[in-house]
């Protein structure tokens, strides 16, 4: 059963009976850091974790994160524990009293001090003690509960636990396991909560009570509430109690006061309630979704309609905020839904198809608000959009429209106001004044024809700055109507450095910037001529690249150059020389398309690898990716700051604005915690969860070892990267991408560390967990074994020079000692022999066996892919019957070498199966991943094949391959996997060789 509510309608007695029998009934058949989760002109993303994410049950009653970070969802399937990247679920047991009392979970409590957990369920109540993997378990028959259903569980400051049941209050004290129980009036508790003061409040069908401590019983508390049935209870603010009330919405109550406020909603029937660290209440109906209120007074409702993105039911069973702000939602038959307040999206225009107001689709070359409040945007080769706010639309201006929505050209780059209210157009054929008032469109003939203008800049008296695509510079004085002109090849002494300009800046000091495809230029003010600043190869303190795109000057005069390919620099007045960062210093991209400041003082970029936030005070860099909600990778010269703060980019495929109380800030590093350590294949200690810090003796034929890992980074897991490394055999860090488990095999004796930190999908870097571990040496390699046989020796040389001549002696430990070294060479080959093919050199058929193995169990934990890839040589005795055996053994090395060579990963191997057939065991990798491998073999096997010590024109020898891929169930076997692949390989080899058969199906 999901739930125990009361009904407004029904006669309270008759209510609760009932409710009871329903239950009854039923049961059997149960950043991008912005603090704010929502904002009205964005549309929330909601992710989801259901069934596919292993998720044991679509009903969540409660959500907990313990001290590590670790989040535990008590479902009505079992407890599961989510690291971020996998859940691993804890169920009952029916013929074991160890384990979870009932797989039907209504509540939960975390005891961060002593780092445990008590769960209760429809049997009882389990108390799980995290760190030692048991489970006690009181129950009703057994222990005294006053009823088996427990509704809610907290503790109170002298450690006792309160356990509220269908059938009244309990008192558990945990050192003793004495349970005292106590009537409540109705019966039945809903909630539980130990107030600012220390006093138990209880929420029950009969409205809200408390403990009475002198007393020793529950008496209600004398407050007028719309109804009496209160499901939940919280107290965000000290004094102020909010209350979640079936059919009557929200109640807030001022305990000193009494003052009593209420909330309603579209749907009263309220079941869970939170306020999260931004100020909103969030509020859970059954069945009418998720309701919202910002502390601005803002609401939102979220109907749960399960549609991509939004939430996925309108029952609202729990709700919880983890500590990066993460706002998770249990439902009672839809999973989890997450709100991640770093994935807002802030795109705010766009084109869409079937709209015919909607933005044109192209490159934004520019974004501009003119003074009477017009949103313009200039889309490459697509003319001009204005945003009509009255009728929600754009407004487009083309080449060939009917006045007044006509263009000279639909080349517009540039747009500038004049002091007299008219916008200039940058075009592809010169410049065109538009008249703000009148909407009349004309041209602006001041310049030679033919000329693209790729920029407009007031200058320092008043003059119109041009930079044109090919013609250099153009500066026009409107009080005396004369053009004077810039060229990169003037005969006169007005020279740039090149003739493309990308854009002008006129700074606050009169000074005139150009930024070119070949240089930056800089005129001091009252002077005429410019002076050019170049990269210059291995100085740091000129800029980066010669191609200038974007110039800007911020709040404090300080001017910014955005380079292509050269990263940003920032002019240095005092030195006269640049500043630079790139990719190397954090940016995203070294392509810098514009720049911002924002109202905080930070310098916001677009690249074309995403958005950089700079901190000019310290150089921290921030990078925003379409993951924070900005919408896309690469970004175009257009963009605007508007008179509010909100920042306007334009991208590829629209306009994203950021508004001005965004929050940007370095998120905290993720704890990285190695989960898992096993040993030739077996869990070193089943009931450990984290072994950092760890440190273990390990026997000496224990040299086989495999490490889990993960990051608790509830942002972007699966796109967290791995370095790892063990001290003491790899000399540098090794790097795994995302894959999260690492291992070794055959390590000799000696102690070892191993380390493993991570990088997440923000590029925030974590401090490394380390598990350190000795392996032991044989009882022959100790030092008292040394003593022995030192003892021994002594008395053999001893010996024998009592009965031989000291010459024998010498040339008898000269023996010794050369039998000592033909052993351990003998040693080694044997060791080498027990692995590997002696002919070809790859693994043999026995270390396959134990690979397949190992890779199958690794494969089943982590809920990950396997490939099995098997390949047999076909007419290869075609081979040994033209060249000789000994050209078909070389056949065979040369195979293997050839396509070790061409495996993707370090970790993937070839196995000789057996005769001319090889087999490859892939872990992590799915259908498409091992078709794409055994197209590599076929392709390498031909290169092979050709070779003319091995074909004479009339030998064709030819590959089959048969490929099976699984994501294994618990009961998949080894032999499962090789069956089905040898099965694949047979049926390539009838229908004709030379082809790659997949296997459909997994008995």
């Amino acid at each position: 059963m999901d739930r125990i509510v009361p009904s407004s309608s029904l006669n309270k007695k008759i209510s609760i009976t009932v409710i009871v029998c329903i239950i009854i009934l039923l049961s059997s058949f149960i950043a991008f850091g912005d603090e704010n989760l929502l904002d009205k002109d964005k549309k929330p993303i909601f992710e989801k974790i259901d069934r596919e994410m292993n998720l044991s049950n679509l009903s969540v009653s409660s959500i907990v994160q313990d001290k590590y970070g670790f989040l535990w969802f008590g479902t009505q399937g079992g407890l599961n524990y989510f690291n971020g990247r996998s859940i691993k679920i804890y169920k009952n047991n029916p013929f074991e009293n160890n384990e979870l009392i009932h797989n039907l979970i209504q509540t939960m409590y975390y005891d961060e001090e002593k780092h445990e957990l008590w769960i209760g369920t429809y049997q009882g109540l389990s108390h799980y003690m995290i760190a030692g993997n048991k489970f006690k378990n009181y129950s009703a028959e057994e222990n005294g509960l006053s009823n088996a259903v427990v509704v809610a569980v907290t503790k109170d400051a002298d450690g006792y636990i309160w356990i509220g049941t269908l059938d009244g209050l309990n008192k558990l004290d945990p050192r003793t396991d004495n349970i005292i129980n106590y009537e409540v009036p109705g019966n039945v508790v809903r909630d539980l909560l130990v107030d600012s003061t220390g006093r138990l409040l209880i929420g029950t069908y009969e409205g809200l009570m408390y403990f009475n401590e002198r007393l020793s019983r529950v008496d209600k508390i004398d407050v007028e509430i719309p109804t009496p049935y209160v499901m939940e209870i919280k107290e965000f603010e000290k004094g102020i109690l909010t209350l979640g009330l079936w059919d009557g919405g929200i109640a807030e109550i001022n305990m000193i006061t009494n003052e009593v406020k209420t909330r309603t909603y579209a749907d009263n029937r309220i079941y869970s309630v939170l306020k999260t660290n931004d100020g909103t209440l969030w509020t859970g109906t059954w069945g009418g979704g998720l309701f919202a209120t910002t502390k601005d007074g803002d609401v939102f409702h979220f109907e749960g309609d399960g549609k991509e993105n939004s939430l996925s039911n309108p029952i609202i069973y729990s709700l919880f905020q983890d500590e990066s702000n993460n706002l998770w939602i249990g439902t009672n038959g839809g999973g989890i839904s997450k709100l991640n307040p770093r994935k807002t999206n802030y795109v705010k225009y766009s084109h869409n198809p079937e709209i015919a107001g909607s933005l044109t689709q192209g490159k934004i070359n520019k974004i501009f608000r003119d003074s009477e409040g017009n949103l313009w945007v200039a889309i490459y080769n697509s003319g001009l959009n204005r945003f009509d706010e009255e009728k929600n639309e754009f407004i487009k201006y083309a080449e060939g429209m009917k006045e007044p929505f006509s263009l000279m050209d639909n080349q517009i780059v540039d747009i500038m106001e004049t002091k007299e209210r008219e916008l200039l157009f940058g075009t592809g054929a010169g410049i065109q004044k538009y008249n703000i008032e009148s909407g009349e469109m004309q041209e602006f003939d001041i310049l030679p024809e033919g000329i693209l203008v790729y920029a407009l800049e007031e200058g320092p008296r008043e003059e119109i700055l041009i930079g044109t695509y090919s013609n250099g510079l153009y500066i026009y004085d409107k009080s005396s109507d004369f053009l004077k002109h810039y060229s990169s090849n003037s005969e006169e002494n007005k020279n740039i450095s090149d003739n493309l300009i990308y854009d002008i800046l006129t700074d606050s000091k009169g000074r005139i910037w150009i930024g070119t495809n070949n240089g930056l230029n800089l005129m001091q003010a009252g002077e005429e001529n410019f002076r050019v600043f170049r990269r210059q190869a291995g100085d740091y303190s000129c800029i980066a690249s010669n191609t200038i795109r974007s110039l800007y000057e911020d709040s404090k005069g300080r001017v910014w150059i955005g380079t292509v390919s050269g990263g940003v620099a920032l002019y240095n007045d005092e030195d006269d020389n640049f500043t630079s960062y790139t990719e190397s210093d954090g940016m995203p991209g070294n392509t810098i398309m514009s720049i911002m400041e924002g109202k905080d003082g930070l310098i916001w970029m677009a690249t074309q690898n995403g958005i950089a936030v700079l901190n000019p005070e310290d150089g921290e860099i921030i990078k925003l990716t379409p993951e924070d909600g900005i919408g896309f990778w690469e970004f175009n010269p257009g963009h605007f700051a508007e008179k509010d703060g909100t920042l306007l980019f334009g991208g590829i495929d629209g306009i994203t604005a950021i508004p001005n109380n965004v929050k940007i800030n370095a998120y905290e590093s993720p704890g990285v915690y190695i989960t898992g350590v096993n040993v030739r294949q077996e869990e070193l200690d089943s009931n450990k969860q984290i072994f950092n810090g760890d440190e273990v003796i390990l026997n000496p034929d224990d040299n086989l070892l495999s490490f889990e890992f993960v990051a608790l980074d509830f942002d972007s897991p699966y796109k967290t990267k791995f370095l790892y490394k063990l001290e003491g055999f790899d000399d540098k860090w090794n790097k795994s991408d995302t894959r999260n488990y690492a291992s070794y095999s055959n390590l000799s004796p000696g102690k070892y560390e191993f380390v493993v930190k991570a990088e997440t999908f923000r590029g925030v870097s974590t401090e490394p967990a380390s598990f350190i571990f000795t392996i032991e040496k044989p009882w022959y390699r100790t030092i008292y074994a040394y003593g022995l046989f030192a003892m021994a020796l002594m008395g053999i040389i001893l010996a024998t020079y009592k009965i031989r001549e000291g010459y024998l002696l010498n040339a008898k430990n000269s023996e010794l000692s050369h039998l000592n070294k033909r052993l351990e060479e003998t040693n080694n080959e044997l060791e080498r022999a027990s692995i590997r093919d002696h002919l070809t050199g790859a693994y043999n058929r026995g270390y396959f066996d134990v690979l397949i193995k190992q890779e199958l169990n690794l494969a089943k934990r982590s809920n990950a892919s396997l490939s099995l890839i098997m390949f047999d040589v076909d007419n290869f005795k075609d081979i040994n019957d033209t060249f000789g055996h000994l050209t078909g053994d070389d056949f065979l090395i040369k195979i293997s070498e050839a396509i070790t060579s061409v495996l993707p990963r370090s970790t993937d191997t070839v196995s000789r199966f057996g005769g001319d057939e090889f087999a490859i065991v892939l872990y992590d990798t799915d259908k498409e991943g091992a078709i794409l491998v055994a197209e590599r073999i076929i392709n390498t096997f031909e290169e092979v094949s050709l070779m003319p010590k091995f074909t004479n024109g009339k030998i064709k020898v030819t590959l089959s391959i048969g490929v099976v891929s699984s994501r294994p169930e618990e009961y998949t076997l080894p032999e499962t996997l090789i069956e089905a692949a040898d099965k694949a390989l047979y049926e390539a080899k009838q229908q004709g060789k030379n082809r790659i058969c997949i296997s459909n199906e997994i008995k």
